[in-house]
């Protein structure tokens, strides 16, 4: 029996987490016009973000990009080769900055939320 208490104190706990972390107001995807979405996901235990950025992007950064938070509305790459930004402009309002050391190797994104 306390080994079923248990179990049921670590689901409630993780149901707690998940909710948490799907209400934050940068989780979701985004559009930008003429491209696929940007999909960010629910901030993990660590509070690192997973980012999935569009195939049309794969010549500015990888596919997928952990951003960690940088401030309260934004978003930013652990590593700097290329600084991914993410930035919540408003509710419905983001934008997307991806700027590497290679000769054009940078990117301004405004996107509107896409749910």
């Amino acid at each position: 029996m306390p080994r079923l208490h248990a179990l049921a104190a670590a689901l409630l706990a993780l149901s707690a987490t998940q909710a948490h972390a799907a209400a934050s107001p940068l989780t979701g995807q985004w559009a930008a016009m003429g491209l696929s979405p940007v999909v960010v996901g629910a901030p993990d235990a660590h509070h690192q973000v997973q980012v999935t950025l569009p195939d049309e992007l794969h010549t500015y950064a990888p596919h997928q990009v952990t951003l960690a938070p940088h401030g309260k509305d934004e978003l930013q790459s652990l590593g700097h080769d290329p600084l991914v930004t993410f930035r919540l402009v408003s509710a419905n309002s983001a934008n997307l900055t991806i700027k590497g050391t290679k000769p054009g190797q940078v990117a301004n994104l405004p996107l509107s939320r896409n749910d």
